[in-house]
Order: structure tokens, then C-alpha cells, then sequence
């Protein structure tokens, strides 16, 4: 009886000094959700989408830097000039309420206009990766329905043989003033089945006058991102104005940015932090945002002390990346006061900290089309967030336990409901789905099994509904968050979600061959997970493997979805519903000690692939070798 209460008065002790610990940052996590929840609901009350929010600040900032690209500037004021133009142009040339059009494009001070001026005239713009050809390129405009495609004279070649297979009568050409070329007569010129029309010389022609108001609708889509899923193919996550809030004064408020940052953006303008988190900085938030075309570790922090910026954005690779480079005087040299972003290992936390003297790192879990989502706020490394120990509840999110070969939750064998996780126990990630701006979720564009798929119902009773996320976290005693492993059919690669099922579709077309696995693998001190294919190995149809890197390019697999390794089997094992076991392969992974089935790697100077040697294998887990 003594020993019961002592334990029980230990776990007492114990789980009160946890909470006095987390309270104030609970406190804190709390006035932020709460402030981020009365902020959209105060603007939704007064029938205020982020147009209208943006025109307020013009009328405040007018000629106050917006974006910066290079030598190009672009005030509030020019930028609702210029959005305008192209909200009238497009009207004129007979786009309306929610037409779709295909932005297709490399970073530019140019591209968050395009999808500010379509939405000022109720256009959807959807966001293609210019990584996508072949299949995946022709599946995501055709997923929308685009009836136009926005585009640059760079990436047209490239595209060209694709988009003749569309029934799209115009190409529109968006290129920088400073690389217009006079080779377009009058602004268009007649390339095979479609014209193309370069729009900078048109928008010349167009009034900067603002369009008549679209009818205020939180339900309509601002633009579509893609994201890779369980179809094999980029799907169409929505962006509804709703969710446009959510995300965009979720990140102000969570990070505290203000009107008098100047932050930096590296990431791709196609995924929504780069394209759309980072814009609305600037949109929503009053400061001025650095557009950088391209990530460059080497002139990151020059850029960073050259336009005197507060804060950037980031994910994993992007840390690392910095890391590798040698000591420069500008790595302390900079204003730097906060970043934020997904994907900064536990390892690499302190170092970057006592490096760069980064101390505000906003590290968090979120997805495009994900209604669950968290944020460290007191930069405890290696965490993506945490839940509050006073009320668990208030992100609606829950850890399940589940199945590590179904991938599917676990129930309850009498209540038939998910199992929820206990402290540091590894669980799926489940978001509640409610009818609210906080937990909507809005599914896929034309992908109603693809919507279906990703809900999972009675959770914590009969009838509720939950967005699955696929992804393993674990969460520690004071409630942080951390990371695991993404399950399912879905990896991250080189700061791109890789779709196993479209990479093993590829592989048996090219191959003629039915019995392909593909998964991600971890390679020590490498963020993310590098793509490995499992092939079932016959003398019948033999496998060049001195081809089949440039094969795999030729069909349109981006390169960062190409596999790193691959390895040759002589049994695939299947489960009673015909399901591949893939977890022995994962497990085993590239390890030669554990494995006696030739294995190959992808020669990252030769791009061929090669066979793995024992010599290989150990340069790669010294990093010698990376991909």
C-alpha cells in the first residue's frame, strides 16, 4: 500500500514540475493560436480576402520595397500597378471566375504577381513544378482543366513538345523586362498549334486601373499546388481563400514577423512556402521580401548582408548546405534575427546556432493540404512543435497508434476507436477534421479517391473524421514534437516529396517488368531520404544499367525522384492481400553487411549507374560521396 502511494505521489511530483516547466511556453503557444483565430475571424467578419488586406497596406507603404530580385524593384504600389495590368489583360482576353491557368515558371519578382493579378479577377492559378515533364507535367494541367499556360522563352523548349498535346490556344510568355528579346513580332509568334504571346509588351497596352471586385467567397480557391501522393501522380491540393488566411497570418503571428523585417526567400515559388508563405510576408504583413532565383549556398549570407535582411526561410537541406560551406566573415557579418521553416535536424541545430548566431529558429510541421500543423515557438532544437500539456487538445491533432505494414491505424478491439500514443511512443499523425478555418480540409482538385484515401474516421468516438498526414512523430513528456519518418508512399529528397508509386510505374513501363519496389532510405547525415528501387531480377530481360539513368530522365522522371540506388532480387514477398512487404527492404536498406543481392549506385559526376563495392559503401557513410 505504501509503495502504490509513494509512486503515485512521485508521478504527482513529477507531472506537476512538467507542467510549471512547459506553462509559460503553453501560455504563449495559446495567445498565438488564439490572436492567429480572432485576426482571421475579425477580417472574415468585415468581408476581407487577402486583396483587400493587401490594398490597405498600399495605401499605407505605397513606394516601400515589396520584392527585391537582384537589381529589380518592386514597390507596394508597383506591385498593385503592375497586378492590375494583368488582372485587365486577362479579363480582355476572356479568362473569368474561376478559370484555371498553368503557371509554369522559375523564380522571378515576375511570379507572385501573376497569381495576385488572376485572383484579383477570380482566376485559379495552378503551381507546376518546372521540374515536370512527360506524364507528370501533362497529368497536372490537364488534373485543372488550365485553359491558358503562363511560361518563360527559357522554359518553352523544354515544355514545348508537351504542351502540343493540350488543347491550348495560347502560350503566354513572362519574361523580365531586362531579357526580352525582339525576335517576337508584336508581341506574338505562331509556334506550331498554339500562339505565344509575350506579355510584358502587352501589359504595356493594359490599365493599372483595378478590376471590378469579385464576389467575396472565403470558398474559393486562391491557386492549386501540387504534391505528390498514393496515385502515383502530382495531385492538386486547394487553396481556398479560407486556408490562404490560415497559413498566411498563421506564420506572422507564429514568428512574430513584422513590418520592418526584410526577409529572404531561396525556395521554390511551385511549394507553398516559397511561393506562398513567404510572399504573403510582404502581402499581408507590411515587410519587404529578397527573391532569390535560385538557392546558393555561397552568396547566401553576402545576400543576406547585401539587402540587410532580418530573417529567411528554410528547410533542412537548405541548413546543411550552409554548414558544408568554409568559414567566411560573412557568416556573423549579417542582421539575421529569425528563421523559420521544416526539416533542421536535432544534429545540425546547435551548430548552425553557434555558427551563424541564428538564435530565433521557428522551426515547423505543416503540409500544402494538411489541417494539421504545429510550430516550435522557443526554439527547443530539434523539435517541429508541441502540443500543449493544459490543453492537448487545441490544435486538433492526435498521435494513433498503427500498423507498420498496413501503415493503417490501430483499433481498439472492443470500442473499435484509434489508440492514442503515450509520451515518447511512435505515432501517425492525425489532424481532426472540423468545419472551420483551423481544421478544414479541402481535399484534391478532380481526386475524390485521393481525398477519400487521406481521411480516416472514429478516432476519438463514433462518426468524427480525421485528415491522415502519413507521417510518424513522436512526442516527448513536456509535449515537443519531433519528426520521424513518413510513411506510405511518399518520401522527401533533396527538398522534393518523391511519389514511390509514380517512380515504380516508370521503372516497370521502361522495364517491362511488373515486380518493382520503390522507398527512401536514410544515408547517415544526409537530410531527408534518398530513393532506393527493389527490382525482382530475371535472365530474361536483362538490365543495362549503363543506360538506364539517361532512360529514366528521357521519360521524365526529375531528378531528384531518380533513384540513388538499386538493388536486384530474386524474391518479392507479398502479403495475404497481395500488398508488397516492403518494411525487410527498408530495414536492410543499402547496408552490404546485411545484404548478399547485387546492389547499385547512382554515380553522382557519371550519372550511370554503377555497382555498390564495399570501398563505395564506406565513402558514402564517410560522406566522400554524396548525391
Amino acid at each position: 500500500m505504501f509503495d502504490r502511494i509513494w509512486t503515485f505521489l512521485k508521478w504527482l511530483f513529477d507531472y506537476l514540475l512538467t507542467i510549471i516547466k512547459t506553462l509559460p511556453r503553453d501560455i504563449r503557444g495559446l495567445y498565438k493560436l488564439s490572436r492567429n483565430s480572432l485576426t482571421i475571424k475579425y477580417h472574415v467578419y468585415r468581408k476581407r480576402d487577402f486583396i483587400a488586406i493587401f490594398r490597405n497596406n498600399v495605401k499605407y507603404y505605397k513606394s516601400k520595397p515589396c520584392f527585391i530580385s537582384e537589381d529589380t524593384t518592386l514597390s507596394f504600389q508597383q506591385v498593385e500597378d503592375l497586378t492590375n495590368q494583368l488582372a485587365n489583360y486577362f479579363l480582355a482576353e476572356g479568362y473569368s471566375y474561376g478559370d484555371v491557368i498553368a503557371l509554369i515558371l522559375d523564380n522571378s519578382i515576375e511570379y507572385p504577381c501573376v497569381w495576385i493579378g488572376l485572383s484579383k479577377i477570380g482566376c485559379i492559378t495552378a503551381l507546376i513544378n518546372t521540374n515536370l515533364r512527360a506524364t507528370p507535367l501533362l497529368h497536372s494541367i490537364q488534373t485543372v482543366n488550365a485553359k491558358g499556360v503562363i511560361t518563360s522563352k527559357y522554359l518553352l523548349p523544354e515544355i514545348e513538345s508537351e504542351l502540343k498535346e493540350l488543347n491550348i490556344n495560347k502560350v503566354y510568355l513572362f519574361d523580365s523586362k531586362n531579357k526580352l528579346t525582339t525576335n517576337i513580332s508584336n508581341g506574338c509568334t505562331s509556334i506550331l498549334s498554339f500562339e505565344t504571346i509575350q506579355l510584358y509588351e502587352q501589359l504595356e497596352k493594359c490599365s493599372i486601373q483595378p478590376t471590378k471586385p469579385i464576389p467575396y467567397n472565403l470558398k474559393h480557391p486562391v491557386f492549386y499546388i501540387f504534391t505528390s501522393g498514393t496515385t502515383g501522380l502530382p495531385k492538386a491540393a486547394v487553396i481556398k481563400h479560407s486556408r490562404f488566411f490560415l497559413g498566411s497570418f498563421g506564420f506572422i503571428v507564429a514568428t512574430g514577423i513584422t513590418d520592418k523585417d526584410i526577409m529572404y526567400d531561396t525556395l521554390p515559388f511551385y511549394h507553398s512556402l516559397g511561393g506562398w508563405v513567404c510572399i504573403t510576408h510582404s502581402l499581408i504583413g507590411g515587410c519587404t521580401t529578397v527573391l532569390r532565383k535560385k538557392f546558393s549556398a555561397s552568396n547566401f549570407w553576402k545576400d543576406c548582408v547585401r539587402y540587410k535582411c532580418t530573417g529567411f526561410t528554410y528547410v533542412g537541406e537548405l541548413c546543411r548546405f550552409l554548414l558544408a560551406q568554409p568559414p567566411s566573415e560573412y557568416d556573423r557579418k549579417h542582421s539575421i534575427r529569425l528563421c523559420c521553416g521544416n526539416g533542421l535536424r536535432q544534429n545540425l541545430w546547435t551548430p548552425f546556432v553557434e555558427r551563424f548566431n541564428v538564435r530565433e529558429i521557428y522551426e515547423f510541421y505543416a503540409a500544402t493540404e494538411s489541417n494539421a500543423y504545429f510550430f516550435n515557438i522557443d526554439s527547443h532544437p530539434g523539435a517541429c512543435g508541441f502540443y500543449s500539456l493544459i490543453a492537448p487538445r487545441a490544435l486538433g491533432s492526435v498521435l494513433v497508434r498503427f500498423d507498420p505494414i498496413t501503415l493503417e491505424p490501430i483499433r481498439d478491439g472492443k470500442t473499435k476507436l484509434c489508440i492514442r500514443c503515450k509520451a515518447d511512443e511512435r505515432g501517425l499523425l492525425l489532424g481532426m477534421i472540423e468545419n472551420n478555418i483551423l481544421h478544414a480540409f479541402d481535399g484534391y482538385v478532380n481526386n475524390p479517391s485521393g481525398t477519400k484515401r487521406k481521411v480516416v474516421e472514429d478516432i476519438y468516438k463514433k462518426g468524427d473524421r480525421a485528415f491522415n498526414t502519413g507521417d510518424v512523430m513522436v512526442a516527448d513528456k513536456y509535449g515537443y514534437l519531433y519528426f520521424c519518418d513518413r510513411t506510405g508512399d511518399t518520401f522527401r529528397w533533396k527538398g522534393e516529396n518523391v511519389s514511390t508509386v509514380e517512380v515504380e510505374n516508370i521503372l516497370m513501363n521502361l522495364l517491362k517488368r511488373n515486380d518493382v519496389v520503390v522507398f527512401g532510405v536514410a544515408i547517415p547525415e544526409t537530410d531527408g531520404k534518398a530513393g532506393m528501387a527493389v527490382i525482382l531480377d530475371g535472365p530474361s530481360l536483362p538490365i543495362d544499367m549503363n543506360t538506364l539513368a539517361g532512360d529514366l530522365k528521357k521519360n521524365g522522371l526529375p531528378s531528384y525522384a531518380r533513384p540513388c540506388f538499386i538493388r536486384l532480387t530474386k524474391h518479392i514477398e507479398l502479403t495475404g492481400t497481395f500488398k508488397v512487404k516492403k518494411t525487410v527492404f527498408q530495414e536492410e536498406g543499402f547496408d552490404l553487411k546485411l545484404i548478399n543481392e547485387p546492389i547499385f549506385y547512382l554515380n553522382p559526376q557519371k550519372q550511370i549507374y554503377e555497382r555498390l563495392t564495399s570501398e563505395i559503401y564506406d565513402l558514402i557513410l564517410k560522406e566522400k560521396i554524396k548525391f
